[in-house]
């Protein structure tokens, strides 16, 4: 278990200084970059997810069979290329609109996202000790994996910003109530 750790680390690891090094950047040329609020939100939202993600990966427990880690590693894939996605790479000398390339980058970084939860659902999901049980009792337990779910999809394809605020503001309760739990 330990050596899963230290490797689900590193990449971890690799995709937040990517997402530094991309912030870095706009910070370093910010008199070429037009700000826009929904970019740094939502590369923060992604930092605390991904601190949210590794943080809990300390609880696992007992030896990892293959079949046990191959989900593991798509997770982390997804986050790493989520990490990658959110803040964009270089700033161009004519400068660059954030807001722009929000509405044209949206779509992807949402889709990873979204299968990021997916893969961490459906992991749960088959871990489940009961997952022969009644699709009722199965939704009861994925109820709010599956609403999140639904409002990550509807990002990439709902372009209102209003409701991108609303979502975000939503999707940022996780990681707070994570956070508020777990300080101290």
């Amino acid at each position: 278990m330990e050596g899963a750790l230290v490797f689900a680390s590193i990449i971890l690891g690799v995709g937040i200084t990517d997402e530094l090094m991309s912030l870095h950047r706009l910070m370093r040329a910010r008199k070429r970059v037009r700000w826009d609020w929904a970019v740094p939100v939502l590369a923060l939202l992604v930092l605390l997810t991904i601190i949210q993600i590794w943080w809990s990966m300390q609880n696992m427990h007992g030896p990892l069979t293959i079949g046990d880690y191959l989900p593991l590693i798509v997770l982390l894939i997804l986050l790493f290329l989520l990490a990658a996605a959110v803040l964009p790479d270089e700033v161009p000398a004519e400068g660059l609109d954030l807001k722009s390339w929000y509405d044209e980058n949206g779509a992807y970084i949402w889709t990873l996202f979204a299968a990021a939860l997916g893969c961490v659902s459906v992991t749960r999901l088959l871990a489940e000790p009961g997952t022969r049980t009644s699709l009722s009792r199965l939704l009861d337990a994925f109820a709010a994996d599956l609403v999140i779910l639904a409002l990550m999809v509807s990002l990439i394809f709902v372009r209102p910003r209003w409701w991108h605020a609303i979502a975000l503001a939503v999707l940022f309760v996780g990681p707070i109530t994570w956070l508020s739990k777990s300080i101290g």
